[in-house]
């Protein structure tokens, strides 16, 4: 890093690749000669939040790379923070083993430069087909510093017909109810209107198979984006869903949970696929009517609870893609997206399911179902989910520690009154991009 100036910050310029090396040492001074220790970086300011990407080199160096887009050139602050040393984030009980450690807290002004990037393309579907994981942003250039929580505990901030800065993202930008903010990667995403949602889903029959982040998930696709009023969705839950303002239009959704063989239970993971009744289940409702025209799949919060070593884990995730290749066989029209899991936040940071090891398992599940569906050719998709709420996964501001989207509500919420859900809102119009 460059020397800090008066005041403490050091100085940067806005669309170049800063790159920088974090060196780990050992309590008797010694560098260390290998890799596994987990830091958490940050970057942030009013209008950006985002997790520099951090590769481990292996030798106990980290590089770290920093952009900032021309038009955010600002004061930012810069975290680093010693989540997990030697790999014990991968433990079956890594809770002893946190340390969450501030190792490094520095404030960087960027600075405009004479380099200007070309803007981003808006998302596809040809956009979601690689399995490497996405150094995505969120940014706002408006929002409303008075905003508070209305009578429904939703954040309605901006204009109503408030829309996306074309750098950021196209549609609506106030649907998101985010105060502005929203998450853009290698491309920008489209923000979906009602019309435009339901002509997409019409006649289309969706399968979502994973943790209960799909209920919240589910229910803000039906509640935001296409104007239904759907109070809670179950662990099985299978549906006929109709457009009230054009009832010609419906389409079906099929949700089952996998976080248990048994929906009123928790903590078994992929091991579900091992109870045949739960095959039965997911297989029978996968074919009843017709194949579906989209999977959604994730898997990782509760096999990090059911697994004690990763070897383990990767096994079962052997033999679930084996499983989901059996039902996909010949369904060339089916698109499948891996929709990577979530950063648990908070205290859960110290949790069997901690970003260490889902870093990993979202690793190994995306590798593996990549090469067991390669027949799908243009059909599988991926969605980093994981990169989208790092970001936010250091308090309870955008979560209870397991969920990004809980139903909004103006009632007590750990240290405040209400809390945001426009992480999971996001995350529906990312879906719908790579359904449709």
């Amino acid at each position: 890093l460059p020397r800090a100036e008066n005041g403490g910050e050091i100085t940067l310029s806005t669309d170049v690749l800063h790159k920088i090396w974090i060196v780990s040492y050992a309590a008797s001074g010694n560098r260390r000669c290998f890799g596994g220790d987990f830091y958490e970086t940050d970057l942030s300011s009013p209008q950006w939040k985002s997790r520099p990407p951090i590769t481990d080199v292996g030798d106990g160096s980290y590089l770290v790379e920093l952009k900032v887009d021309e038009e955010f050139a600002g004061n930012y602050t810069f975290k680093v923070i010693l989540l997990y040393s030697n790999f014990r984030g991968l433990e079956h009980q890594p809770d002893p083993w946190a340390l969450t450690k501030e190792m490094l807290t520095v404030q960087i002004r960027f600075t405009t430069s004479r380099k200007r990037n070309p803007h981003l393309a808006t998302c596809t579907s040809h956009d979601f087909m690689s399995a490497t994981t996405w150094s995505g942003k969120w940014t706002r250039t408006k929002f409303n510093e008075s905003c508070q929580l209305d009578k429904e505990g939703r954040y309605r901030c901006l204009g109503e017909h408030e829309e996306c800065d074309d750098s950021q993202c196209i549609g609506n930008l106030e649907s998101l109810e985010s105060n502005g903010w929203v998450y853009s990667a290698h491309c920008k995403f489209r923000i979906w209107n009602a019309a435009d949602a339901w002509k997409c889903l019409d006649g289309k029959k969706l399968f979502f198979w994973g943790d209960s982040n799909h209920q919240d998930t589910i229910r803000n696709l039906m509640n935001f984006v296409l104007g239904l009023n759907q109070e809670y969705i179950e662990r099985i839950f299978v549906a006929n869903v109709t457009n009230p303002s054009n009832p010609a239009q419906n389409f079906s959704l099929v949700s089952i949970f996998n976080g248990h063989a048994d929906p009123n239970q928790n903590l078994m993971g992929l091991g579900s696929l091992y109870v045949p009744a739960y095959r039965d289940l997911v297989k029978n409702e996968f074919f009843r009517g017709r194949a579906p025209d989209a999977v959604i799949i994730n898997s990782g919060i509760h096999d990090g609870h059911a697994w004690k070593k990763v070897h383990h884990f990767a096994a079962a995730v052997q033999t679930a893609s084996a499983f989901w290749r059996s039902l996909l066989e010949n369904k060339s029209s089916t698109r499948v997206v891996i929709r990577n899991t979530i950063t648990l936040a908070a205290i859960k940071r110290s949790d069997p399911s901690n970003p260490q090891k889902i870093e990993v398992f979202n690793s190994i599940l995306s590798n593996e179902f990549q090469k067991q569906l390669h027949s799908l050719e243009n059909q599988l998709m991926f969605v980093d989910d994981y990169d989208m709420t790092f970001p936010w996964h250091y308090d309870f501001c955008c979560s209870d520690g397991g969920h990004y989207g809980i139903k909004p509500a103006l009632a007590p919420w750990f240290d405040r009154v209400g809390h945001f859900y426009f992480v999971d809102v996001m995350l529906a119009h990312v879906l719908l991009t790579a359904i449709c």
